[in-house]
């Protein structure tokens, strides 16, 4: 399996399968969420707080991932039950083809102002 089906697979089980969504992951692996400012170490603990999540069920959807065989850079959306979709980046490091850390940038999505309006068109 290339980096791409990995990241592609590692997205995809990640509201279903919290075991196999950690594939992707080195046993030391650090995820960091940066804007709550949090650090999670190892595999192990990131499955067990990806387990106890305890909100709606979620799931994203990649717009676009690339980078090198060390760093991978991924658009996502992020779906949550229930409410608006969230714009994603998840910066991933890769040694050995497994991701040694992962930082999550979660944005929430704002109203556009009027005084762009001639020069916009939607995302979709």
């Amino acid at each position: 399996m290339d980096i791409a089906e990995r990241i592609s697979d590692h997205f995809a089980a990640f509201g279903t399968d919290q075991v196999r969504a950690a594939e992707i992951y080195a046993d030391s692996a650090v995820l960091e969420y940066v804007q709550s400012g949090e650090r999670i170490r190892g595999r192990a603990n990131i499955i067990a707080s990806r387990q106890a999540y305890p909100g709606p069920k979620t799931a994203f959807e990649i717009r676009r991932s690339g980078g090198t065989a060390e760093l991978q850079v991924v658009e996502l959306t992020l779906h949550i039950e229930g409410d608006v979709p969230h714009p994603m980046v998840a910066v991933l490091e890769f040694r050995e083809g497994l991701c040694v850390e992962e930082r999550l940038y979660i944005a929430e999505p704002w109203e556009s102002p009027a005084y762009r309006a001639p020069w916009v068109e939607p995302l979709a």
